[in-house]
């Protein structure tokens, strides 16, 4: 389970267990992205989803199709899922919780791999998913997570995670983001992230900054 993730020609080698993040200014830019992604998937055994609104749903649809996926049959038989309902992801309550959602990822791969697909690929638009009330602090215990359950215990997945450049940007989550993924899109380009911290020092050190009553979000 190992593929290259083409971003305007250039490529990177992909494992199972990789955690990458997109960073879009345009939400058209997802959709491209993710339709590589699929598509090799697709081709290689693996089930796959995409959860994001329901224009992006349409568009990459329609971006699978320019790549001759055969959409009917790959959903008919359970192989790909679109989805536009922010229900399956979030708690009893409506709420956004980081280990709730690591936890649909985790069945969704149980399920996979029970059906006899090779793997998993999951990609969500994580600010169509977040509302703006959620705090910061949970979508960095969610990628933390992401990263230590993916990453480190080898699960057969690829996740690809999209958030809006400009609202992370306001947020003061862009620093703390790319050192939770290996791997970053950014714009046009992809490239293995200079920056990232494995989620045990990353917690160690925001562990270390509570201690010490400082702001663990703000530049960490």
């Amino acid at each position: 389970m190992v593929m290259d993730l083409n971003v305007e020609g250039r490529s990177e080698r992909i494992p199972a267990g990789s955690h990458i993040c997109q960073m879009y200014s345009k939400v058209t830019e997802i959709s491209a992205v993710t339709a590589h992604l699929l598509q090799i998937g697709l081709k290689s055994g693996e089930k796959c989803l995409f959860a994001g609104a329901a224009e992006q749903v349409e568009q990459l649809h329609e971006d699978l199709q320019k790549v001759h996926v055969d959409i009917v049959t790959c959903i008919a038989s359970g192989q790909l899922i679109l989805i536009d309902d922010k229900t399956p992801f979030l708690s009893k309550d409506g709420r956004f919780d980081p280990y709730y959602l690591l936890s649909t990822h985790q069945t969704f791969v149980a399920h996979a791999l029970k059906e006899g697909w090779k793997g998993a690929r999951i990609s969500i638009d994580m600010n169509w998913l977040v509302n703006d009330v959620t705090p910061p602090e949970k979508v960095l215990k969610y990628e933390a997570a992401s990263d230590a359950v993916f990453t480190f215990q080898g699960i057969p997945i690829i996740a690809l995670m999209h958030y809006d450049y400009q609202k992370i940007l306001a947020a003061n989550l862009v620093v703390d983001l790319l050192k939770l993924h290996p791997i970053a899109v950014v714009g046009k380009f992809i490239r293995r992230n200079p920056y990232y911290m494995n989620s045990e020092d990353y917690m160690l050190k925001i562990l270390r900054l509570r201690k010490g009553k400082q702001d663990p979000y703000n530049g960490v």
